[in-house]
């Protein structure tokens, strides 16, 4: 009764409050209210999982569309979805980006109304969408398979965007005039401090992330200001520049041109009618040398690691009826897991039997999971040693539906689909999502992710690193084996200087020691650049054929069930 006499009502009392607040506090309201709600979602539908795009929730135009695309690049299981999804990022991010223009507007000028900045926040995430949306979908791959090169081909091009967009959905002059220097500070700045905010929810206890998306969303709240006022507080544009457009186009053209570039340096060889390798000779211990996706081998000798070796490759093609390694090109190693495992193990058998010895395995990027599944398959084989270089770690943290279905992924499938169509005549191996090898690592993911920290019977391990490959896993790991990082790129470690003397020191059975910078500076950038990444699908969404023994299966269960589908491939 005595609200209705004239008593305030608590929820008037409260929005007089809020009115009265300056425009700084409201916005710094804002800003932590968008970060702590998309850090309670996260913890709320997938248990245990990190929030590590949360501090990102109000960030600076267009880094919040980035967090959404990324979101909804895992996160949808039809086209009517997708469409849903999207109407309402449009709408909810714009609407974002419009108040907090507002709420961010130097008090010294005369701020335009909200109703002319909506559809100015609403403009600018569709085109940083459209611009956003290549990166989005190379991420999505390196949730697929993890290869380091995805991850350098998207955040830069990612970040880029960032330096030329930012400005459209604060001031209508964004189309004429330059880019300020000062503007692209704050937007290095924000990325710096995004990734730390990471970082540092990766090494904090749960009970701080809260804390973590907070103190990143009270950044955010400074760095909208920064940035809004270095944006509108300037002269008047006195000549027409189309620095953003311009930007654009060269943008369209870098990504385009250097991809081309990159595939024209990798040509598949023709693989030889006949092998001209010669039969093992030497005193020396037998190594099978298996190579990654996408390599080659013409018949001629190898031997990438220095010493007193029987070097001998594994061929993707298979043997000879001699027993010998036949020739093979980049296509040969688009084939099935499965049936990879299979030729692995009758190659060690053949290699065994004619050098009398047990054999060593040298196994690179897709040869070190071929092998470790192989390996884990069949405990008993003679295999003694088994060292892995830039090996896939943590794949299939996504899925995608095979063509014509609907599924987690179904659209990004296909935008994965679109990008290998365009580039297929210049590339060196098929690109599409569902090839042989590519849909068995989705297939399998759960066994796989397992696989790679399980022991094998009777086979020592151990793994090189490259640092770049830090990149790929989401939160950094140690492995159940010794390993050494290593100051290189995915691939090629085998045939490094780095790495051919590790190689031959772990081989001779030699004590190897690690540098401890090289390992700090991987586990800081594994840290960081999980702000980057796409986040993983939750563990109760993964299709029930995937999961295969659950979510979580043991050592023993990888073995059989990796064994179970090696049988089958071979009927």
């Amino acid at each position: 009764m005595a609200n209705r006499a004239g008593g305030d009502r608590p929820s008037g009392a409260w929005l007089r409050a809020w009115r009265g607040l300056p425009n700084w506090w409201k916005l710094v309201g804002l800003c932590v209210a968008a970060n702590l709600t998309e850090t309670g979602l996260v913890l709320g539908f997938d248990h245990g999982a990190r929030p590590n795009i949360a501090p990102q929730a109000s960030a600076v135009a267009p880094f919040g569309v980035f967090g959404d695309l990324r979101w909804v690049s895992v996160y949808h299981d039809s086209w009517p979805s997708l469409a849903g999804e999207l109407i309402a990022m449009l709408l909810v991010r714009g609407g974002l980006t419009a108040i907090s223009v507002a709420l961010a507007w130097p008090s010294h000028l005369p701020a335009p109304p909200l109703r002319r900045l909506l559809p100015r926040g609403i403009f600018a995430t569709a085109v940083a969408a459209v611009l956003l949306a290549p990166s989005v979908v190379l991420l999505f791959g390196l949730a697929a398979v993890p290869i380091s090169w995805l991850f350098f081909a998207a955040v830069p091009s990612a970040l880029f965007v960032a330096f030329i967009a930012h400005p459209i959905g604060v001031t209508s002059e964004w189309w004429r005039r330059l880019i300020a220097i000062r503007a692209i500070g704050w937007v290095a700045l924000c990325f710096v401090v995004l990734s730390l905010a990471t970082a540092t929810m990766a090494v904090a206890p749960p009970v701080l992330w809260p804390l973590i998306a907070g103190a990143s969303g009270l950044f955010n709240a400074w760095s909208w200001r920064g940035l809004v006022r270095v944006v509108v507080d300037r002269r008047p544009a006195r000549h027409l520049v189309p620095a953003v457009p311009l930007a654009t186009l060269a943008l369209v053209g870098v990504v385009i041109g250097g991809t081309v570039i990159g595939f024209g340096h990798v040509r598949p060889a023709k693989a030889d009618a006949s092998p001209l390798v010669s039969e093992p000779s030497g005193n020396g211990q037998p190594v099978l040398v298996v190579s990654g996706y996408g390599s080659t081998w013409d018949g001629a000798p190898v031997h990438p690691v220095p010493g007193n070796f029987i070097e001998v490759p594994f061929s993707y093609r298979g043997l000879n009826a001699a027993g010998q390694p036949l020739p093979y090109d980049s296509m040969d190693t688009v084939k099935a897991l499965p049936r990879l495992d299979q030729m692995l193990l009758v190659q060690v058998m053949s290699l065994y039997a004619r050098t009398g010895r047990p054999v060593d395995i040298v196994a690179e990027s897709e040869g070190a999971l071929v092998a470790k599944t192989a390996l884990l398959t069949e405990p008993r084989s003679p295999v003694a040693m088994l060292v892995m270089a830039s090996p896939l770690e943590d794949p299939g943290r996504v899925f995608y539906p095979t063509r014509g279905n609907n599924g987690w992924g179904v659209a990004t499938d296909e935008a994965m689909r679109l990008i290998s169509d365009a580039f297929q005549e210049i590339a060196p191996v098929d690109l599409w999502p569902d090839n042989p090898f590519l849909a068995s690592l989705d297939g399998q993911a759960p066994l796989l992710q397992k696989a790679m920290a399980c022991p094998i019977s009777g086979t020592r391990q151990f793994a090189l690193l490259p640092l770049a490959d830090a990149t790929v896993v989401p939160v950094a790991e140690k492995l159940a084996f010794p390993s050494v990082v290593l100051p290189a790129f995915h691939g090629g470690l085998i045939e490094s200087p780095s790495g051919e003397k590790v190689l031959s020191r772990v081989l001779l059975d030699r004590p190897v020691s690690a540098d401890r910078l090289w390992q700090l500076a991987d586990q800081a950038i594994s840290y960081a650049s999980a702000a980057w990444q796409v986040p993983s699908l939750a563990t109760s969404e993964i299709p029930t054929s995937a999961r295969q023994v659950g979510s979580s299966p043991s050592c023993p269960q990888v073995a059989t069930q990796l064994g179970e589908a090696m049988t089958l491939a071979s009927r």
